[in-house]
C-alpha cells in the first residue's frame, strides 16, 4: 500500500510532490493550516491533538513534512515552525504510526558559510549555519536524529539546496527579479540593479526534487531506529548576476547591474552540493538545467499575468 500525507500540500513543493505522487501510483491526503479545499484536511503544525487525529485517520505508509517558514523575520517563529512543529508530528508518528517513513524539509542552509575548497559539499561537512533559518532547520535534523534512536522512527531528512522552477513564490530572488522585469520603471530604463551579484547558488528544480523525495520513499528504505540525510543538488554553481541575465533575455533585453549587498534568508555567500549520496541510493540525477526552470517558470508567470 502507497499512501502518503503530505502537510502543507499546498506549498511550492508540496504541489509538485502530490503530482509526483499519484504519477507513481501513491495515494496522497493533503494537510493544510488555511481553509482546506475539498478532499484535503485542516491541520495546524501547532495543533498536536489535530496532528494525532490526522494521522490516526489516514494511517499513511509515508509522511512528508513540507511545512515551513520561508517568508518573515521573526526567528522565534522560525524555531517553533521547524522545531515544535516538527516534533507534534514525529511524536504523533510515534503514536499512532510508527511504522510509517517520515521525511523532513532540510535545507543547504544547515552548512553556513562553506569554504569554496570543499565543494561540493556533502552531507557530512559540519554545519555551521549562519541564519535563524539554517540555525532552526539543523535543529530540526537533530530532532530527527534523536527521535529515530529515542522512539524507533524511520526518519529521511533531505537538504534541497535553492529551490526554482514554475510556480516559484513570489518572494524568492527567482520569482521577485522576474516581476520586476515585467514592470513599467524596469521596461523603460532597460535595467534592474541585483543585490549580492556575486554570490551563488545550486538551483534545483522542483519537479527534479519532487522526484528525488518519492524515489526514496519508494526505496522501503531507512529501518526502524536510522535517520538518513540527503543532499538534493546539481553540484554546479550559478552566480546571482548570471541568472539574471538570463531573465533579462526573457524579459525581452532588460540588463543587470549589481546593486550593493543585502542580507540573505540562509546567511550563505556561496552554494554547492554533493548529491551522489542520493545517486547512489536511487539513480536520481538532476533532469532540468536552471535555464529551463527559469523558462518555465517566467512562462507559468507570463500566463498568470495574462489571464488576470
Amino acid at each position: 500500500m502507497k499512501r502518503a500525507l503530505v502537510f502543507a500540500g499546498h506549498s511550492f513543493v508540496g504541489r509538485w510532490l502530490i503530482r509526483e505522487l499519484q504519477q507513481h501510483g501513491w495515494t496522497t491526503v493533503n494537510a493544510v493550516r488555511r481553509t482546506a479545499a475539498d478532499g484535503d484536511l485542516s491541520c495546524d503544525l501547532f495543533d498536536a491533538n489535530r496532528i494525532e487525529e490526522v494521522i490516526a485517520q489516514t494511517a499513511p505508509t509515508w509522511i512528508f513534512q513540507c511545512g515551513g517558514a520561508t517568508t518573515g523575520n521573526d526567528p522565534r517563529a522560525t524555531f517553533n515552525l521547524h522545531v515544535t512543529g516538527t516534533f507534534n508530528v514525529l511524536d504523533a508518528v510515534r503514536r499512532h504510526a510508527p511504522a510509517a517513513g517520515v521525511m523532513l524539509m532540510g535545507s543547504a542552509a544547515e552548512y553556513g558559510n562553506t569554504n569554496a575548497a570543499d565543494f561540493p559539499i556533502r552531507e557530512d561537512h559540519p554545519g555551521t549555519p549562519c541564519s535563524f533559518f539554517g540555525a532552526s532547520k539543523a535543529a530540526q535534523t537533530q530532532l530527527a536524529h534523536v527521535a529515530a534512536l529515542e522512539w524507533g522512527l524511520r526518519l529521511v531528512t533531505v537538504r534541497p539546496f535553492n529551490v526554482i522552477g514554475p510556480g516559484l513564490p513570489a518572494h524568492y530572488f527567482a520569482a521577485a527579479l522576474a516581476a520586476r522585469m515585467r514592470q513599467p520603471i524596469a521596461r523603460a530604463s532597460r535595467e534592474v540593479q541585483i543585490l549580492n551579484a556575486n554570490a551563488t547558488r545550486d538551483f534545483v528544480d522542483v519537479r527534479d526534487l519532487a522526484e528525488g523525495l518519492v524515489g526514496l520513499a519508494e526505496t522501503g528504505e531507512p529501518k526502524s531506529g536510522e535517520a538518513v540525510v540527503y543532499n538534493i543538488a546539481t553540484g554546479f554553481e550559478t552566480s546571482l548576476m548570471t541568472m539574471a541575465e538570463e531573465l533579462g533575455r526573457l524579459a525581452g533585453g532588460i540588463v543587470p547591474v549589481p546593486g550593493g549587498e543585502s542580507s540573505s534568508r540562509g546567511g550563505s555567500t556561496r552554494s554547492c552540493g554533493d548529491a551522489s549520496r542520493l545517486r547512489l541510493a536511487i539513480g536520481w540525477k538532476p533532469r532540468r538545467s536552471w535555464q529551463e526552470s527559469l523558462q518555465d517558470m517566467w512562462t507559468m508567470q507570463e500566463s498568470l499575468c495574462n489571464a488576470a
